[in-house]
């Protein structure tokens, strides 16, 4: 079975390698020290939560959490700051971040966080997943109901026809049997 993939993105190294070292045991961590290389990793290979740092040079979380969610609306996204304030909280949650922590983080709080956001994930996705399948099936019984309505139209017309044409032959019949007489 396939370990559930987490994405770390911060520029640190220590704090990237803590929450590596942190989840290793119990997900594939993908790491990345930009905004940018984490948008490659999230389109090579999508992850399950991505947990991604606010203050960075380049492009800021807030600005890689906006490409992130047109990228993967589904995927949860844990904003974690050393610099926190409504401000930017404000921000993250507009942005569509699913969660928002301060630095340094309880390990232990992290850890059901992260936990919960994964399924969270994968519950959406099996969601969206199964209204598409739905979908699809409502797409093909909707044609078919449309093949069978027009076979019903065609028999009716077939019954019709028949109906119309058996007066004529009734009166064929009886002329051919007073000929045979």
């Amino acid at each position: 079975m396939t370990k559930d993939r987490l994405l770390v993105i911060d520029d640190e190294l220590g704090p990237r390698e803590s929450l590596r070292f942190l989840f290793k045991d119990s997900y594939d961590v993908l790491c990345a020290d930009s905004v940018d290389k984490g948008l490659e990793a999230l389109n090579s290979t999508p992850p399950d939560c991505i947990i991604s740092d606010i203050k960075m040079p380049g492009k800021s979380g807030i600005e890689g959490l906006k490409e992130i969610r047109s990228v993967d609306p589904q995927v949860s996204v844990i904003m974690l700051t050393g610099f926190g304030s409504l401000e930017t909280a404000q921000k993250a949650i507009r942005y569509g971040a699913t969660d928002y922590m301060q630095k340094p983080f309880n390990t232990g709080e992290l850890r059901e966080v992260v936990a919960s956001h994964v399924q969270r994930t994968k519950l959406q996705r099996k969601q969206i997943a199964t209204t598409d399948h739905l979908e699809n099936l409502a797409a093909k019984l909707q044609s078919q109901l449309g093949e069978k309505e027009e076979l019903a139209e065609l028999g009716e017309k077939s019954s019709e026809f028949l109906h119309d044409l058996s007066n004529p032959i009734c009166v064929i019949n009886g002329y051919v049997k007073i000929l045979l007489q």
